[in-house]
């Protein structure tokens, strides 16, 4: 074959291959003014994928870096969710909650080292917050009808708490106690988000938070032992031993159950006395209030 021609088939090969990639690797920005700019996806070509998660649709998530930018790219669109102002990132976690996706990314910034990009995702319509107080891991718990999700921070002697519903809605707002959770512990959640003890409590008792443990006697004198030749005083009619769990009145055989136990903080009776519920484990927090104080989200359509 003739050396210009050789060159010329070369040439007309390595410029079909960079229209493609340019063609494929295209994205789309929204800049500070709310205007489109169009550019070539540089991280598609030359980054270097992270992480990836799956979408309720069938389709897939990215996240990607290209030097010091990181983004997320969805499947099937063309325009890219850039993740501004981020040393490192990481997905935490993926959960389905209503018809949306929604994604955990844990990023890493100066003088901040737990900072959270929440995202929810349906098509092309994402919703993002910024979360977090650069010091802790959220403690991240779903709903068992997948109905909201909650983000729960340390907060001094409290929980700093963020509540995503299947609205495509976040609320905020501070929480006295939580059954389960330590707001002192150290770690307070796990690096998949999960409240310290969790997975712990899951193979013990089947549930989480763990049941209530039965309160203990208080210290006192032991009662003295009867005198040979002499009955122990008998028991007022309807009293019956605290430490009993069922026992029989004198006189009329009648059964008096046990006091009830009841998680701190519920309404709910604990399930010290029955063994583990089987299927599923629960992960719903002891009690679910909405805070009223509603963070505005970032909206960002990927539509062509």
């Amino acid at each position: 074959m003739h050396p210009f021609l050789f060159r010329s088939l070369t040439l007309r090969l390595i410029t079909m291959l960079l229209l493609l990639g340019g063609l494929s690797a295209c994205a789309v920005q929204t800049n500070s003014r709310g205007k489109l700019v169009y550019g070539v996806d540089t991280a598609a070509l030359f980054g270097t994928e992270i992480g990836q998660f799956p979408l309720q649709d069938g389709g897939e998530g990215t996240l990607r870096r290209e030097g010091k930018n990181f983004s997320v790219k969805l499947s099937g669109n063309q325009r890219v969710v850039p993740l501004n102002n981020v040393d490192s990132a990481r997905i935490a976690r993926t959960e389905n909650v209503g018809a949306r996706t929604v994604v955990v990314i844990e990023t890493q910034r100066r003088n901040c080292d737990y900072r959270y990009t929440v995202l929810a995702i349906q098509g092309s319509d994402v919703l993002s917050w910024d979360v977090g107080n650069c010091r802790d891991r959220p403690a991240v718990l779903v709903q068992d009808d997948r109905a909201a999700l909650t983000l729960d921070f340390p907060k001094g002697a409290g929980i700093e708490r963020f509540v995503y519903t299947q609205d495509g809605r976040m609320r905020r707002g501070d929480v006295k106690s939580v059954a389960g959770m330590n707001p002192r512990a150290k770690p307070f959640a796990d690096e998949s988000l999960y409240p310290s003890g969790y997975h712990d409590s899951l193979r013990q008792y089947g549930v989480y938070p763990p049941p209530a443990a039965p309160a203990r006697p208080k210290p006192g004198r032991s009662p003295k032992a009867p005198r040979p030749g002499k009955s122990a005083p008998a028991a007022p009619p309807d009293s019956a031993p605290a430490t009993a769990v069922a026992a029989p009145a004198s006189g009329n055989g009648r059964m008096v159950p046990p006091p009830v136990q009841r998680m701190p903080g519920s309404d709910t009776p604990a399930a010290a006395a029955s063994p583990p519920p089987r299927g599923g484990a629960s992960r719903v927090p002891a009690k679910l209030d909405l805070p009223d104080e509603e963070i505005t989200s970032t909206r960002i359509d990927l539509r062509d």
